[in-house]
């Protein structure tokens, strides 16, 4: 199937371990558990929409390491094209340390790599006729800027998952439909924390929705002409928080593409992440639509989106 949504962005390759608890600096502690998968913000956000039921294609580039083949072998699995998913030779693929302790609460280290998605001539093919959502984290700029402007000439919805605010980022906001950060993007764009304030700062670029997602306090977000809407977050017993905000901007996306009212798509991505944390890895526990919705009928009103004022 021709894919509806395209991301280009980060694909990285996670090695993670749980322990009982970090050690101090110079002493040492034992996994409890390791595994190995794929991750990366784009790429797990495409993973999520792949196991909901969207056709998805990654678009990015690996190393010709070992880490880049079992980059693009998961993604494949999991029913991603790669056919835009470039081997760059003699590049490094992206690769993160990720350490989870007993409570879910995690450390990462990582190495973006070297491989880097030059497209030039292919940019044009990018978007095919059935793309309707563009997905993009922006680390690599230069590319993400010039696809974001070819989906706005081509009426491509945009959506940027906002991690941190890199050197450039504003550059690519006024080409952002839809901008999903974290509590960090936030506070380094206005200075201090303040949700609310900065989603009204970033409204200011042009983008139709704004969204802060804030771990365990859910999310805020607003549009043009809405009130505030707090989304919490649902309880679980989390094992591992790797990987949820990439699988809410799945679950946000797939909102988007049923046409669903924000409230609605804010609750159906929220549900999406809480049950991924049921395991350890970014992936292992991303869930199925049957499970989304059999999850979401279970909950009380007490999860429901709160509009504020």
């Amino acid at each position: 199937m021709k894919p509806l949504v395209i991301g280009l962005g980060q694909c990285s390759l996670d090695i993670l371990g749980q322990v009982d608890n970090y050690p101090e600096l110079d002493e040492k502690a034992e996994l409890n558990s390791l595994l190995v998968q794929g991750g990366g913000p784009v790429a797990t956000a495409l993973v999520t929409l792949s196991r909901l039921g969207v056709p998805v294609a990654m678009a990015g580039a690996v190393g010709d390491d070992d880490f880049g083949r079992q980059i693009r072998e998961g993604l494949i699995q999991e029913n991603v094209d790669c056919t835009y998913l470039m081997q760059s030779a003699q590049s490094s693929s992206q690769v993160a340390f990720v350490s989870v302790d007993a409570q879910g609460h995690r450390n990462i280290f990582w190495h973006r790599g070297t491989a880097h998605p030059v497209f030039s001539e292919r940019l044009p093919g990018l978007l095919s006729d059935s793309v309707r959502i563009l997905h993009l984290d922006g680390l690599h700029l230069d590319p993400a800027i010039a696809a974001a402007k070819l989906a706005r000439r081509q009426a491509v919805t945009t959506v940027l998952d906002g991690g941190t605010l890199r050197p450039g980022s504003e550059e690519l906001l006024p080409f952002i439909d839809h901008l999903v950060v974290s509590e960090k993007f936030a506070r380094q764009f206005i200075g201090r924390d303040d949700p609310e304030a900065a989603i009204q700062g970033l409204l200011g670029y042009g983008a139709v929705e704004v969204t802060v997602t804030m771990g365990r306090s859910g999310s805020l977000s607003m549009g043009k002409g809405l009130s505030p809407i707090l989304q919490p977050a649902f309880a679980v017993g989390a094992i591992d928080t790797t990987g949820c905000g990439d699988v809410f901007h799945g679950g946000y996306v797939y909102g988007l593409l049923q046409n669903w009212p924000l409230e609605r798509t804010l609750r159906f991505a929220a549900a999406c992440a809480a049950l991924k944390a049921r395991a350890l890895g970014g992936r292992t526990a991303i869930p199925t639509l049957p499970e989304v919705e059999s999850f979401l009928s279970s909950q009380d009103e007490q999860q429901t989106p709160e509009v504020i004022g």
